[in-house]
């Protein structure tokens, strides 16, 4: 067919036009122009002198850092910005969240959409949560997307990662997308139910959830985020922000008796991610030993860890214990869950239910090894291959070490230190051997001092991580 006729040349725009384009600019573009003008002190500094003809790469590089120093100054003038009650009309979020609303299953652009909303909430704080789920219809259209009576292969994954992030490190949050579930038109009444088979059956597509779940449980554990997020909602006195600033495991007995935190930890989500860790962790380690290892299934990988990461921090935080008990139990009782026979708590006695915590106190943990079945036996050694992928994966990818540690809030060597004390478990199991020297084991699991080297593995020099002593 012949080509089009050429698109007839845009008409001058009239004052009348301009006036109605200027009523048309999304907020998002005003409020980027209202962060400008706070920052006009920076913006009005005198340009550098021209460099030399002779000199380009100067003249590169300080054209660079004053760029630079102008996106720090508009980020810094957003940042103090108050954030609004409600989702402004005519912003790009705005527009964002409705296009999403007005999505069916089968759209095309579902999933793009809910991606989009997906990496705002990532780095949100906990008012800008709150504001992303206040918008009307938001929390009912992702929880319906997640009981669809049979989503597309990516949609859960999706929509259990954004979900996550939602909640993440917001106990009021948590508790109302909790109380939602129980709404009685929602699922037929079953939402809470169905909700929670979904998360059961499909442990890698709910992997993030069910991380983002366990560290808002556990915000001692994440003194990057989870501290500083109960500090911002008001929720945290200043003496446990401040034990985590220093390094120290603060006390939260208090916050977990009565409050925010104690009402997000007695709703369905919370109780089957607490209660059920033991069948979750087991999950997560099948899961990702079953499938090709990649950077992709990192997520899964850090998912396991994290449950082992929470048990040490049981065993010798608030419930009394030596700094091992808790990892040594929870690794204990997935290998029984795997048929690996009695565990080293039931052979002396100490019967242990699921949800309870996982410490068997001073040395009972390392005298008797269970005996290990072969299906227990293939999960161990699965699992030592995905702690060796991981060392490898975040010693040759910094930025993958950063986002570890940005999005959990746990410093980096102390993921280090608890895969190391990981691996040491796994060896000592699969070689039929003892418990290990006590001392090396518990300083392997302790958590190292933040300033370690990014690089180098802080296990000691015995470690055969693919880090190196």
């Amino acid at each position: 067919p012949p080509p089009p006729p050429p698109a007839p040349p845009p008409a001058a725009a009239s004052d009348s036009d301009e006036e109605s384009e200027g009523a048309r600019v999304p907020t998002v573009v005003r409020l980027t122009a209202a962060a400008a003008s706070a920052a006009a002190p920076c913006a009005a500094a005198p340009p550098p002198p021209p460099a030399s003809p002779a000199a380009p790469s100067a003249s590169a590089g300080a054209a660079a850092a004053s760029e630079m120093a102008s996106e720090l100054a508009l980020a810094e003038a957003a940042a103090a910005m108050p954030t609004p009650e409600k989702v402004p009309a005519g912003c790009l979020l705005h527009m964002l969240l409705s296009l999403l609303l007005q999505q069916p299953p089968t759209s095309l652009y579902l999933l793009g959409l809910a991606s989009c909303v997906h990496k705002w909430v990532q780095a949100s704080a906990p008012a800008e949560q709150r504001l992303v789920a206040s918008h009307p219809g938001f929390v009912r259209f992702v929880l319906e997307r997640l009981l669809d009576p049979e989503p597309t292969e990516p949609q859960l994954q999706v929509f259990f990662d954004l979900l996550a992030e939602l909640i993440k490190f917001n106990p009021p949050l948590m508790t109302a997308v909790q109380d939602a579930l129980l709404d009685s038109s929602l699922a037929g009444g079953a939402a809470s139910d169905l909700f929670i088979s979904r998360l059961l059956d499909h442990p890698v597509d709910a992997s993030i959830l069910v991380q983002c779940i366990a560290l808002t449980l556990a915000p001692e554990a994440s003194p990057l985020r989870g501290m500083r997020a109960l500090a911002s909602l008001g929720l945290a006195p200043p003496e446990p922000v401040a034990a985590a600033a220093a390094g120290m495991t603060p006390k939260l007995s208090a916050l977990r008796r009565h409050g925010p935190l104690a009402d997000a930890a007695r709703g369905s989500l919370a109780q089957v991610v607490t209660r059920r860790r033991v069948e979750l962790a087991r999950a997560l380690v099948a899961a990702a030993s079953d499938g090709d290892l990649s950077v992709e299934t990192m997520c899964v990988i850090n998912a396991a860890i994290l449950f082992f990461l929470l048990a040490d921090l049981d065993g010798r935080g608030e419930r009394g214990g030596d700094g091992r008990c808790g990892r040594v139990s929870l690794l204990d009782a997935v290998c029984e869950a795997s048929g690996g026979g009695a565990s080293a708590g039931e052979a002396h006695g100490g019967a242990r239910r699921e949800g309870e915590a996982l410490s068997l106190g001073g040395e009972e943990a390392s005298e008797d090894v269970p005996a290990l079945s072969e299906e227990a036996r293939s999960l161990l050694e699965g699992f030592g291959r995905l702690l060796r992928f991981w060392g490898e994966v975040y010693h040759s990818h910094s930025c993958e070490r950063r986002f570890l540690e940005f999005s959990s809030g746990v410093p980096f060597p102390r993921w280090l230190a608890l895969v190391a004390a990981l691996r040491e478990d796994i060896r000592h199991r699969l070689s039929g051997g003892g418990g290990g020297d006590p001392a090396s084991r518990a300083a392997a699991a302790a958590p190292a001092d933040s300033t370690a080297p990014r690089n180098q593995c802080v296990g000691g020099e015995e470690c055969e991580c693919a880090l190196g002593p």
